[in-house]
């Protein structure tokens, strides 16, 4: 497995060092159903300004209903649980998704 992995970095690091574009592993990272997320947040945000975001979910609650005061007529109640189980699931760093997200770019 380890073989494996070496083998995998060399092929990339050859693969960018002739030019070639090499996978984005940044669109592996996220789920593909972003549509909440960007209905609800990207008329002030860009989607990879929130997606970029690391933070733990008692911060991210913060975060969320402070964008809500700006705006609330704009986002439901029930929406806006669905994006706070979406940034849950695939980026807080102390949810599921996040925490292995982290790991992984952080190689540990």
């Amino acid at each position: 497995m380890g073989r494996l992995i070496i083998r995998i970095c060399l092929l990339l690091v050859l693969l960018s060092a002739v030019g070639i574009p090499t996978i984005s592993f940044a669109a592996e990272k996220l789920p593909a159903d972003t549509t909440l997320l960007e209905r609800t947040c990207t008329d002030c945000h860009d989607l990879e300004q929130i997606t970029g975001k690391s933070a733990y979910m008692a911060e991210w609650q913060k975060i969320v209903k402070r964008m809500m005061a700006y705006d609330s007529n704009e986002i439901s109640q029930i929406d806006k649980l669905k994006v706070l189980k979406y940034i849950k699931e695939n980026l807080a760093i102390d949810g599921p998704g996040g925490r292995a997200r982290q790991e992984a770019e952080t190689g540990k």
